[in-house]
């Protein structure tokens, strides 16, 4: 954790120094600081996932050419949880839909 801070960290000055990204005209960045419960229950569950599978869901991805056991079987799973919520979840109202 410490060297992707140490990474990040220069990145994230020199971007806060800019007026205007590269890319485009303004930056968007997030307005909101409030907690719900969608937020706790799905950080939760990403801890909770985590924890009892091993895996992070991008180094898993890029695990799978290891055929790694662990990861044969963790990505099927995540791969059905994120159909699963994709069809439970309920959707955002549109006022925060991003």
């Amino acid at each position: 954790m410490g060297g992707a801070i140490m990474v990040t960290m220069p990145g994230f000055w020199l971007v806060q120094k800019r007026k205007t990204p590269l890319f485009h005209d303004v930056f968007h960045l997030p307005t909101r600081t409030d907690f719900d419960a969608r937020l706790v229950v799905g950080a939760a569950t990403f801890g909770i996932g985590w924890g009892l599978g091993g895996f992070c869901p991008g180094p898993a991805l890029t695990s799978l050419l290891l055929a790694a056991s662990g990861t044969l079987f963790f990505v099927p799973a995540m791969l059905v949880g994120i159909v699963i919520a994709k069809y439970t979840a309920a959707p955002l109202p549109k006022t925060l839909a991003v």
